[in-house]
């Protein structure tokens, strides 16, 4: 029976969480359901798009992901279900799974819902399509298919890199105040060999990219490549997000020059 993981933005202070949970324990009390988290901001797709896409190909193959942010908030959104890298991911056709990856799902299926014009689709519609995928069965059952020109899908902020400089934005900023950006350890590892690197952003500069969090002192900004292979800029004891001005979009970038 595969497990079934479940993203919100409900929060942990009103009943939501619970009623969802409860909508798919009564049916089968065996299932496994793991809260990733319910503390995505309020209405903000990106945010609950970059904490699943940090997590959900962690899970075994075949695992139903329920994504449930800013749900139905414009006339006829449609729920989707959606098979992407080997994953079963349910949500709202709002762009929050049209930016897991740049890549497009294997297979995108309109739900077909019992209750169409639900104020609470992630129980009354997400929860059930859940229950109807046990024991691995294929979500075409919940549906029709959709076409790719109707998933609806966002540009992501995009690197830049040359020889000299990467280039790119912070994309997520954690309950730490970490600064998570979009500039992956790949690119880095080709264009630093035999090069010096300056870490910048706002007025700060970072002569180096640690491997790990224990090679600062308190206080001090650091660069590391976090455990998605991405830039992360953080103070050590401290929330980097306050101390230096910075937040989502905020840009960053490396330089590499000759010793």
């Amino acid at each position: 029976m595969p497990l079934i993981t479940f993203l919100s933005d409900f929060g942990w202070q009103d009943h939501y969480v619970a009623s969802v949970k409860a909508k798919i324990l009564t049916e089968n009390p065996e299932i496994q359901i793991i809260d990733i988290s319910h503390k995505i901001k309020k209405f903000d797709i990106i945010h609950g798009a970059q904490v699943l896409k940090s997590v959900y190909q962690d899970f075994p193959e075949g695992t139903i992901h329920i994504a449930a942010v800013n749900m139905r908030t414009v006339a006829n959104e449609s729920m989707i279900a959606i098979k992407l890298n080997n994953q079963i991911i349910l949500g709202s056709n709002n762009g929050m799974l049209g930016l897991l990856d740049e890549k497009s799902p294997d297979e995108i299926i309109k739900i077909k819902e019992e209750e169409p014009f639900s104020n609470f689709p992630a129980k009354d519609t997400l929860a059930v399509a859940a229950l109807k995928l046990q024991n691995k069965k294929p979500i075409a059952q919940l549906g029709e298919a959709m076409s790719q020109e109707d998933f609806v899908r966002y540009l992501p902020q995009r690197v830049k890199a040359t020889r000299e400089i990467i280039q790119g934005h912070v994309v997520h900023v954690d309950d730490y105040g970490n600064l998570i950006t979009n500039i992956g350890k790949k690119d880095f590892d080709i264009l630093s060999k035999g090069k010096s690197v300056q870490v910048k952003f706002r007025n700060y500069v970072l002569s180096k990219v640690l491997s790990y969090y224990h090679e600062t002192s308190g206080g001090e900004a650091f660069a590391l490549f976090n455990d998605q292979s991405v830039l992360e800029i953080g103070i050590k004891e401290g929330n980097a997000a306050e101390l230096l001005g910075m937040e989502y979009g905020s840009m960053v970038s490396i330089k590499f020059s000759d010793y």
